[in-house]
């Protein structure tokens, strides 16, 4: 079953991401920023004062500019609202407002309530985006917006946008993040979209679910207005965005007790996910059988145990190697290097996994100064 569910990922992936075309037209180093599509950035932030004027001055160098940018705080206590202005002037439209409740479902809400562009792009605040980010969504937008709600955008973990992560902490959290980005990717262009991430997406803003994000969940902003979406009867709306230069990069967890608790908050909204996200659930229940049947083979079979485990990671190492060359997870590293932060990830992925799911019910999470639960 894992065999079987895992080629269907690489599959799915083979192409997903492509180049400029040639009748595209050109974009000229130093030329000036323009205004090529009526895009409108929202940020929701709370405590953002370290993280923010990086995106904004991303956003600022970028060869096209969004319409504006608006910023939904969620009473950040660290100055952020200063710092945002003391940065300034931006070379686009800025408004601050305040978020009408807590948490980033709010935010993100009342920011696309007050948008005045047909589309809204999200990142989250710790995000890091090149320069042609928003001309590479302009083109997906002029290719095929037109039938389309919402896109996914490419999205890996580093610390930079212009290179993969340099530590192999770094590095091992960003491969498990792309193998899970693969099989969303791969899910969407089967036209079975089941996944997606709230750190960099588009929404048609006419079509954003405000009353069904589930506000009694502390997190899920991303999965839940995909599944209103897919509620309404409209998967076909669902789109990705291949290109490259639409890659958004979000900042790593800096240690492991930051990991797992982002693991455990993920994972708790899995509990809740409606029918229309059967496909996430049973992508979920697989991976959670799979572990189950190779713990119990250990006491009882070991020398199976050992033939599971070994084919286990095979299978993972080469779907991960495809994903992981894809998000650029792999540049400037050497074949034994590569191999070898495959290997170990295979090695203590499982161990992880386990873990998380055995401290889920009792491990209190914080986030942003807030208790999740």
């Amino acid at each position: 079953m894992h065999l079987v569910q895992v080629t269907r990922w690489f599959t799915g992936v083979a192409g997903a991401f492509h180049e400029k075309k040639e009748n595209d037209a050109p974009v000229h180093e130093g030329a000036a920023p323009s205004r090529a599509i009526e895009v409108t950035v929202v940020l929701p932030v709370r405590n953002e004062a370290r993280t923010l004027p990086r995106l904004l001055g991303d956003l600022a160098s970028g060869h096209t500019l969004p319409q504006e940018v608006i910023i939904v705080d969620d009473a950040s206590d660290d100055g952020t609202v200063d710092v945002v202005g003391g940065n300034g002037p931006w070379p686009f439209s800025l408004r601050i407002i305040e978020s009408p409740g807590r948490g980033k479902k709010a935010g993100l809400s009342a920011g696309i309530r007050v948008a005045t562009t047909p589309w809204v792009v999200q990142v989250d605040a710790d995000v890091r985006i090149g320069m042609h980010f928003l001309d590479s969504i302009s083109r997906e937008l002029k290719m095929q917006g037109q039938g389309k709600d919402m896109f996914l955008l490419p999205l890996r973990l580093s610390n930079h946008a212009d290179r993969a992560p340099k530590t192999t902490f770094a590095r091992l959290q960003a491969l498990d993040f792309a193998a899970m980005q693969g099989w969303a990717v791969s899910a969407v262009r089967r036209g079975r979209p089941a996944m997606a991430s709230g750190g960099a997406w588009i929404w048609r803003a006419s079509a954003f679910p405000h009353d069904e994000l589930r506000p009694d969940i502390a997190s899920g902003d991303d999965v839940f207005s995909l599944a209103a979406l897919l509620e309404r009867g409209d998967d076909n709306r669902v789109g990705w965005c291949g290109l490259q230069d639409a890659m958004a990069s979000a900042a790593t967890m800096p240690d492991f007790a930051g990991l797992l608790d982002q693991r455990i908050r993920w994972g708790a909204k899995a509990t809740a996910y409606p029918k229309a996200l059967s496909e996430a659930r049973r992508v979920a229940m697989t991976i959670a059988a799979l572990h189950l049947s190779g713990i119990i083979l250990i006491p009882w079979a070991p020398a199976a145990a050992l033939a599971f485990w070994i084919a286990k990671a095979l299978i993972d190492m080469t779907y991960t190697h495809r994903v992981g060359k894809l998000y650029g997870l792999f540049d400037g590293i050497g074949p034994a290097a590569r191999w070898g932060n495959l290997l170990l990830l295979a090695v203590v992925h499982p161990i992880f996994i386990i873990t998380t799911l055995v401290l889920m019910p009792f491990r209190r999470v914080r986030w942003k100064g807030r208790s999740t639960a």
